[in-house]
């Protein structure tokens, strides 16, 4: 509204200058007709053709050169003359250019306005020779004519950019002055010109439709010049931004910056739709170098999306619904390019209201068009380096948590890989050997132990068949590893030599594992062996010879069969014990009568062998323990059986049974060589055997198998033990609770007495 208003002043003030200057200016030769029709057929075609438009925060200014081109006009005729020829060109030119009425209102009052002021200058200063060439005079006019632009222009500027809310900044004031200080300067040259010509002959005044149509060329040709040099250094600059950057956000923001300074416009804005939102990236004059993202609904982006294929301009004016929609987000005009991917519409790019001059518009639909698929070329590969580093990083991930060593080496003995397996496998971490050549530190041998120069694989012919499958090496501390090999060879590149790939994984537990299993089979083999040999002996003696036998020789013969079948029983049952424990199909239920079961592995020991002494001393309370009576009685047995096979035959066993808070205890105590301090616990292990106790016969299972129960029932096994003075293995099981009717196994009924008979000292046990 304060737009209009001012305008219709100025079109009052000029109407009101004009009547002045027609009733007050008077020529004392009247030009011919044909002269003035002829300056005002050249205010109208200066004024249709401009020297190039330009606008200002949507709003437009010419640089027509009109001061020049009224002044032979003002100079020559009457005011009502020059007012009115002035008026008639000046609309019949807006008229065919469409502007605006108010455009119109504004141009005509505008020059009408000057062109009176112009008239009055030169009439005032009028004498008997008024028509004679004064300088003075005209320079002044022309002057005028040119304060009345400025004034009125830059008002019209100034209540534009207001009404839109916007501030005008000291960079667009200063220069606007000096665009049209330059256009002043160049009128002035024209009008002085123009009037001489005029005044020498009127018909040179033809000359001055060559001027304006040659000055209309050349500044279509210049400002087409202009706009494409900033086009084109635009579109550089913001695809290099997208080169430049592989981070979405920042080469976004540069594209926008540098594609709002290349298209001279007010505002620009990115429209991505993703999954039915849309996200919107817009630079603008308040903020030039940052970019501003939010996610909201964008009616003009998705009704463009829908219409459009190519780049397009849209005008608020022009009456469609994109139209309405570009005056609804309060602006002008825009130029719209589509991002199209796949055949469909993923996005918009939208550059709102040019504020430089005009030219090069099919240039630009190109170039706008050029820079929508630089866009979805940018993110189509920023979206492709996200899934490159998201595998990359799974990859890493992988490489990082898995436990086999993964390890890379160039042709010239160089380590370019690392691995945290490797690195905990060996001790080594990755910074101490990548770029070295130190891959001899580990000391590498063959299974025939012949050292591996694995740092030379490119000399192989083939390093696939050449490098052994199996390597041991040494780790940081000393330790002795068995590896498994795998090879890939990378062959080389320009920028890379050939590179070998070594996945190592750790079988040093498995090759152990296998050295013990071939222990346990010769071990075991020797073992079941053992006890059939007497037992097929005295099976043979009594078969061919039993009828001569004495009693007492058929007695120990049927005693050294039982003891041997007992012996190869125990070792079968601890064979298929320890197979249920590996398999995990042991079971811990229930409750077992400790003292129960060790009197009566006490007394079966006794009867095989009656020549050893063993000192049983019960519990003064009932001892039930939690768990299996078989697992009770399988890890006793295993403890009574190896401290008769380690103790001397004439030194007694012990075993004393008691109940401790709530944990029963069994502790059989031998007279045997005893066990190092450092040995005490790899006596556990499976297969275990140590070297001084190797002449006696086993399998290495009885104490792994002893503990493996005990734990399962939730308790455990230990040794105490002084090397040449005996061990005591202690079995500690978590005590049940009893009824009050529970008896002791000696007051059962049945149960036997033993005493201590001193004329038998080959039987000693006694019960109590």
């Amino acid at each position: 509204m304060t737009l209009k208003l001012y305008v219709a002043a100025v079109a009052i003030v000029a109407a009101a200058m004009a009547t002045v200057a027609a009733v007050t200016v008077h020529v004392a030769t009247t030009p011919a007709p044909w002269t003035v029709l002829l300056a005002g057929a050249l205010i109208l075609v200066a004024e249709y053709l401009q020297l190039r438009h330009y606008t200002y925060r949507g709003h437009g200014a010419g640089l027509n050169l009109m001061e020049g081109i009224l002044a032979p006009l003002v100079y020559m005729a009457s005011g009502a003359e020059a007012m009115a020829v002035c008026v008639v060109a000046l609309a019949t030119a807006d008229i065919i250019r469409r502007l605006d009425p108010i455009k119109i209102v504004f141009n005509v009052a505008q020059w009408t306005l000057a062109a009176a002021l112009a008239s009055l200058v030169i009439h005032s200063a009028g004498n008997a020779d008024s028509r004679s060439m004064h300088v003075a005079v005209l320079v002044a006019a022309i002057a005028a004519m040119s304060l009345v632009n400025h004034v009125t222009i830059t008002a019209v500027l100034v209540l534009a950019a207001r009404a839109a809310g916007q501030k005008q900044s000291r960079a667009d004031m200063t220069s606007v002055f000096y665009g049209r200080l330059m256009s002043n300067l160049a009128s002035l040259t024209l009008g002085v010109a123009l009037v001489a010509m005029s005044q020498w002959t009127p018909a040179l005044l033809v000359i001055g439709f060559a001027f304006v149509i040659g000055l209309d060329a050349a500044g279509r040709a210049n400002a087409s010049l202009r706009a494409d040099h900033a086009r084109l250094e635009g579109m550089q600059l913001a695809t290099h931004g997208l080169a430049a950057s592989l981070d979405a956000s920042d080469g976004l923001r540069t594209f926008l910056v540098e594609t709002r300074a290349g298209f001279e416009v007010q505002c620009v804005e990115l429209v991505l739709f993703t999954e039915g939102v849309a996200t919107v990236r817009r630079c603008d004059r308040d903020a030039p170098t940052e970019c501003r993202t939010t996610s909201a609904a964008h009616p003009l982006a998705s009704e463009l999306a829908a219409t459009i294929s190519v780049p397009a301009r849209v005008r608020s004016d022009d009456g469609s619904d994109s139209g309405a929609l570009v005056s609804a987000s309060g602006h002008d005009r825009v130029l719209a390019a589509p991002l199209r991917s796949g055949g469909s519409t993923i996005g918009v790019l939208l550059l709102y209201d040019r504020i430089g001059m005009e030219g090069f518009e099919d240039g630009e639909l190109k170039i706008a068009d050029a820079l929508g698929r630089e866009i979805v070329s940018f993110l189509e590969r920023v979206e492709l380096l996200s899934a490159i580093d998201e595998e990359r990083r799974k990859l890493a991930d992988i490489l990082g948590a898995t436990s086999d060593g993964i390890f890379s080496i160039e042709s010239d003995g160089t380590i370019t890989s690392w691995n945290a397996g490797l690195a905990s496998m060996t001790g080594y971490p990755a910074e101490e050997v990548v770029g070295t050549r130190h891959f001899g530190l580990l000391r590498p041998r063959d299974a025939l132990g012949r050292d591996v120069l694995l740092e030379r694989w490119a000399e192989f012919p083939d390093p696939d068949d050449a490098l052994p499958r199996e390597l041991q090496i040494v780790s940081s501390d000393g330790a002795m590893l068995w590896v498994s090999c795998s090879y890939s060879r990378m062959t080389a590149t320009d920028n890379q030599r050939a590179v070998l790939v070594v996945v190592a994984r750790n079988i040093t537990q498995a090759r152990e594992l296998e050295r013990l299993k071939d222990d346990f089979v010769a071990v075991v083999s020797h073992e079941l062996r053992t006890p059939l040999v007497p037992i097929k002996g005295w099976a043979q003696t009594l078969l061919n010879r039993g009828d001569r036998l004495s009693e007492d020789q058929r007695r120990t013969a049927v005693q050294s069969i039982l003891a041997q079948a007992q012996k190869l029983e125990s070792l079968v049952l601890n064979i298929l014990e320890a197979s249920r424990i590996e398999a995990g199909r042991s079971d811990a239920d229930g409750a077992a009568d400790v003292a129960s079961i060790a009197a009566r592995l006490v007394e079966d020991t006794l009867s095989s062998r009656p020549e050893r002494v063993i000192r049983l001393r019960p519990p003064s309370v009932p001892c039930m323990v939690k768990g299996s009576t078989v697992w009770v009685e399988r890890a006793v047995s295993n403890l009574i059986a190896n401290a008769i096979k380690y103790s001397p035959d004439d030194e007694p066993v012990d075993v004393v049974i008691t109940a401790e808070n709530d944990e029963v205890l069994l502790a059989v105590t031998d007279r045997g060589p005893g066990i190092a301090a450092e040995a005490q616990e790899r006596i556990f292990e499976r297969f275990e055997r140590l070297e001084e106790t190797r002449k006696q016969t086993g399998t290495g299972l009885g104490l792994y198998i002893t503990r493996r129960l005990a734990r399962a029932m939730g308790g455990d096994v230990t040794v105490t033990s002084v090397p040449g003075a005996g061990s005591t293995f202690l079995l500690r099981l978590p005590l049940a609770r009893v009824t009050s009717s529970a008896r002791l196994p000696e007051q059962r009924p049945g149960a036997r007495k033993k005493t201590h008979d001193p004329e038998q000292p080959t039987n000693v046990v006694q019960l109590r």
